[in-house]
């Protein structure tokens, strides 16, 4: 890594020897499409696990349902006699 330069001499450097204390711009180039193309791939990765997610979620609740127990209030009701009939 290169030192770090006074303002003054940076000010009497030659426009070369300036430019060889930076990186290119094809350097920044790259890491910005470096960085573009992983952000994209996570962008895919969370609407993939938010889709898991959503599946999963309606699995448990699905299951959920299916193992609460099932009441027949129709069939459990008992005649008590005590009604008239005209």
């Amino acid at each position: 890594m290169k030192t770090r330069r006074s303002r003054t001499k940076l000010d009497k450097m030659s426009p070369e020897a300036l430019d060889a204390c930076f990186p290119s711009a094809r350097y920044f180039q790259v890491h910005f499409e470096y960085l573009h193309e992983t952000i994209n791939e996570l962008k895919q990765q969370l609407t993939q696990s938010n889709q898991q997610i959503a599946e999963l979620q309606q699995q448990l609740q699905a299951q959920s349902l299916a193992e609460m127990p099932t009441v027949n209030y129709a069939a459990e009701t008992k005649s008590t006699g005590n009604l008239r009939q005209s």
